[in-house]
């Protein structure tokens, strides 16, 4: 079996594949249309199979040695509560939380791997000759789309995104759920805290944006208040929510999809980083095992697909059920019984 691979996009699940593929013996070019990796964006979550992922792939280390990287012991207390400040549900620290800005973290997978910058990535020319082509170029992949059509084409969930990161610790974490809005709060290691807002909308907003969250989060109380005052207009970042379609394979010939290309999700379990670097893991993994690279690809399919599909409509599910407009007291009464009931068992 040939070992030649082109990678089309350097996000975190086309440097996880690239990386994966090498250490298994594979020559890989990676092309990017950027003229760089980006060097803004938040910290993120690592769950613990991203973690073992990154070990496997040879990234594990020189994440954790950037600047970017914050484990934190025991993990912080988290609440849920309303914008009143009333509290749904508390739970106290527990497992161990790792978190990584995003910039250190494709740094850290960039290391060592050729990356061709400036390339345009809708040229099939450019790889027609590769034995295997990976589609890692985002939520709205071209790949994709040549692969299966208008169709699978990225689907928006009718909500929009703000987030960012501000200086300083705060005294509690956890989400703030209300009619059409939520507003999250995590930490971003000792001294920064992360947080997030979202809302029921059609489409994304113009610049400024900090007029528009004070106006909607600034009156609600508690740890909102103390984040909203710390937010500065340049830091914010501003997006629409979008998901991939359940696709009927991640593979079709010598393609092979990985990350958001193949399971955009919205961010409302945290997981999208997390399974596109498993992605890239296991693609590796899968065509260094097999005989063919049909196989490969086919058990690379088998392990990833029906996963991530299920975290798709996982996220999308929390999203409404964490915003929903109607029905809100009820539900709100029931996590509150949940609660009351779980805290014996958690305290």
């Amino acid at each position: 079996m040939r070992n030649e691979a082109v990678i089309i996009g350097a996000g975190i699940g086309g440097l996880s594949t690239a990386r994966s593929l090498a250490r298994h013996g594979w020559s890989v070019t990676v092309l990017e249309q950027a003229s760089a990796l980006p060097s803004t964006g938040t910290m993120l979550g690592m769950w613990p199979q991203a973690v073992s992922a990154l070990d496997a792939i040879g990234a594990g280390e020189a994440a954790r040695s950037s600047g970017g990287w914050a484990h934190i012991s025991g993990g912080a207390g988290t609440r849920l509560w309303t914008p009143e400040g009333r509290t749904l549900m508390s739970a106290p620290g527990g497992a161990d939380l790792n978190l990584v800005a995003r910039p250190a973290l494709l740094a850290a997978l960039a290391r060592d791997v050729d990356i061709s910058f400036d390339t345009r990535v809708d040229d099939p020319d450019l790889y027609k000759d590769a034995y295997l082509v990976v589609g890692a170029d985002g939520t709205f992949s071209r790949s994709r789309h040549r692969m299966f059509g208008d169709r699978f084409s990225a689907r928006p969930l009718g909500a929009v995104a703000w987030r960012g990161t501000v200086p300083g610790s705060v005294r509690e974490h956890g989400e703030i759920w209300a009619p059409g809005a939520l507003f999250g709060i995590t930490p971003a290691g000792p001294d920064a805290t992360n947080w997030y807002a979202c809302i029921n909308a059609d489409s994304t907003f113009d610049a400024p944006h900090l007029p528009r969250l004070t106006e909607r989060f600034g009156s609600w109380r508690g740890t909102v208040r103390d984040v909203m005052d710390r937010i500065e207009e340049d830091g914010i970042l501003h997006h629409g929510l979008f998901e991939t379609p359940k696709l009927p394979s991640f593979t079709r010939g010598n393609t092979a999809l990985v990350g958001d290309a193949a399971h955009a999700m919205a961010p409302f379990l945290g997981r999208g980083a997390c399974e596109s670097i498993v992605d890239g893991a296991a693609l590796g993994r899968a065509v260094a095992k097999a005989s063919t690279l049909d196989a490969g690809l086919a058990a690379y399919d088998r392990a990833r697909r029906a996963r991530s599909q299920r975290l798709v409509r996982s996220s999308r599910l929390m999203g409404r059920f964490a915003m929903m407009r109607t029905g809100v007291q009820a539900r709100n009464a029931v996590i509150g019984t949940i609660g009351k009931l779980m805290k014996p068992l958690i305290s």
